[in-house]
């Protein structure tokens, strides 16, 4: 693998008890809503993973993919008062 930014840094100790720096693929993190922080049930996928896949299968179907239901609740309920 070659040296930028996208690979994450490991330093690693060699058989010839030697300390190498060895750069590894980032794992994909949790996705969180953007109101509360709670962690949403989707699949954590990398890009290379997400660009092989359909539009329909990258994102939720409902209104508001980035809040969790508790918090897209609350949000409608607001609109309509």
């Amino acid at each position: 693998m070659r040296n930028s930014d996208s690979l994450k840094r490991k330093r690693k100790k060699t058989p010839g008890a030697r300390n190498a720096l060895r750069f590894e693929r980032k794992r994909p993190q949790q996705v969180l809503c953007s109101n509360c922080g709670s962690k949403l049930n989707r699949a954590k996928l990398t890009n290379r993973v997400l660009a092989r896949l359909p539009k329909s299968k990258k994102r939720p179907q409902r209104p508001m993919p980035n809040l969790c239901s508790k918090c897209m609740r609350n949000y409608f309920r607001q609109r309509v008062r």
